[in-house]
């Protein structure tokens, strides 16, 4: 058991509180409940949400069973790699946040540029509609690492390197 559960199983017993007995048992999980990007990129490039220099990360505290956890204050350090996860990885973005009185936070997670050996493309794609636009877009995929309580949970998105706009024709 790690001290944060620990220490909220030691204050819920001692208040008499019933409801906290399923946490008590579970570890905290951190994980991703959300990302996106609002920079004026395509979002074309294939493979997940997409992202180029910043995005903002949305997370929460879970127990082992799924069930959100009402934690405040616990540090949730975010991080951001490309490559596959398993060897390689370079970190392209970092930041830190503490989790609300809801056991949630959300916060900006700026990128840098590519540089990892995953790099994809120029890949040729296109924008559906009545006239579509060609783009070429570079990119690699990328994922986010949470890392609060002595776990850690990871979420895949594509990190986009280049977009360079080719018309209406291929």
């Amino acid at each position: 058991m790690n001290p944060i559960t620990k220490a909220r199983c030691v204050v819920a017993g001692s208040l008499g509180l019933m409801a906290a007995t399923s946490a008590c048992a579970a570890p905290v999980q951190p994980q991703v409940t959300g990302f996106r990007s609002t920079e004026r990129i395509t979002h074309l490039a294939p493979g997940g949400a997409n992202a180029a220099r910043e995005m903002e990360v949305s997370v929460g505290l879970f127990d082992s069973a799924g069930k959100p956890l009402s934690l405040p204050g616990i540090s949730v350090l975010v991080e951001a790699y490309e490559g596959n996860g398993t060897s390689g990885a370079s970190n392209v973005g970092r930041t830190s946040v503490t989790t609300d009185y809801s056991g949630r936070a959300q916060v900006r997670l700026p990128l840098g540029t590519c540089n990892g050996s995953n790099i994809v493309g120029p890949v040729r794609v296109h924008r559906i509609s009545n006239r579509p636009e060609y783009w070429d877009v570079t990119y690699a995929p990328a994922y986010i690492q949470l890392t609060a309580a002595g776990a850690s949970a990871r979420a895949r998105f594509v990190h986009v390197c280049k977009e360079t706009y080719r018309g209406k024709r291929p």
